[in-house]
């Protein structure tokens, strides 16, 4: 599937960072932003998604109106075990990250369930009962000020970026228009066949998730709309890590008074290596991971993350060794895509395993 020697090249990182600012955007609109013909970017679409090397996946994971219950699980593992148990817990549907990981853990995995109760299942009869785990400790998420989705590669010029942000900001409804923002969009169990088709392509046709499901185009149309309106679907575009400019991922844990968690989430977001920024429960109530081009990046990045947040103190850091899974797909070691986990988060995580064992 994957290629040994990549051809990527500056314009195909463009093309990434365009369909990051407009996932579902047809050739023909992208063609004028980026100086070349629609089948062309065709071809290197296909191409790039064919060897893994780049993808659009979408994720819509609440429950009714109700986000999913979310937590970061730190694994501690046996001597030698830690590639086995990656492995099982990047098969599983309700792990949409995980990661072999400097520091206090061996793995970081990030995992969405309906509720509470589901959490307890995945933890305890699941995630606990794999051999080769020693211990787990979770933080809950308790807001999410920065989604891995709003994370951009920089080889559009602000111009071009314009012009797709632009006209996204015209339709009604779209991240970033202007006026008070949607009401969430309720997801129904019709709706989840389409969510799991779109988590492997988020670029499929309408008429192509129409013959899938059964149901008429026109109805797909208007299922889609309302989701992506409400922001209950959402689009992500990545590039493999290894090809994109970025290749290191870093989390860091930190304590902040609860009175200025908003301000160092907006000011922690709005800096060019922050993919994610969360309030969790636990030990530190504050969590940012970020997208760095070397190692030795990270010290300048947490240097101007306190010079920027006096209120913010760094309690811990952690560097990726291996990122197994990102967003439903599992990765290589240098981050092309292998395969999509269906992130069905609503079954059982422990099927046939009664609570009281």
């Amino acid at each position: 599937m994957n290629s040994a020697i990549s051809t990527i090249d500056d314009t195909d990182r463009a093309l990434v960072h365009a369909l990051q600012l407009a996932p579902r955007a047809s050739w023909e609109r992208l063609a004028p932003v980026l100086g070349a013909r629609p089948e062309t970017l065709a071809r290197r679409w296909e191409r790039m998604t064919s060897a893994g090397e780049a993808w659009v996946s979408g994720l819509g994971l609440r429950t009714g109106s109700q986000a999913p219950c979310m937590a970061w699980v730190e694994v501690m593992c046996a001597a030698g075990t830690s590639p086995a148990v990656g492995a099982a817990l990047a098969g599983d549907a309700h792990t949409m990250g995980v990661e072999h990981s400097t520091g206090g853990r061996d793995l970081l995995a990030f995992v969405a369930v309906p509720d509470l109760h589901m959490l307890f299942r995945y933890l305890s009869f699941r995630v606990q009962r794999i051999p080769g785990v020693t211990g787990t400790r979770s933080s809950m998420v308790t807001a999410v000020h920065s989604a891995p989705d709003r994370w951009r590669m920089d080889h559009l010029s602000p111009a071009q970026a314009a012009l797709l942000t632009g006209r996204t900001r015209r339709n009604a409804g779209a991240p970033g228009a202007a006026g008070a923002a949607p009401p969430v969009a309720p997801v129904a169990e019709e709706d989840r066949p389409l969510m799991m088709a779109l988590a492997a392509d988020g670029r499929r046709s309408v008429a192509s998730l129409a013959r899938e499901s059964g149901m008429s185009e026109s109805t797909v149309r208007r299922r889609l709309s309302r989701l992506e309106a409400g922001q209950s679907l959402r689009y992500s575009c990545a590039m493999a890590s290894g090809l994109s400019g970025w290749p290191v991922s870093a989390t860091l844990w930190a304590e902040v008074r609860e009175h200025e968690v908003a301000d160092c989430a907006a000011v922690a977001a709005g800096l060019r290596e922050t993919r994610t920024c969360m309030s969790v429960s636990g030990t530190w109530n504050f969590m940012i991971s970020a997208r760095l081009r070397t190692i030795e990046g990270l010290a300048r990045y947490t240097a101007d993350l306190s010079r920027r947040l006096p209120g913010l103190r760094i309690t811990d850091s952690a560097v990726a060794l291996h990122v197994r899974k990102s967003e439903a797909q599992e990765l290589d070691q240098t981050g092309r895509r292998l395969r999509t986990v269906r992130p069905d988060i609503w079954t059982d995580p422990a099927p046939g395993v009664p609570d009281r064992t």
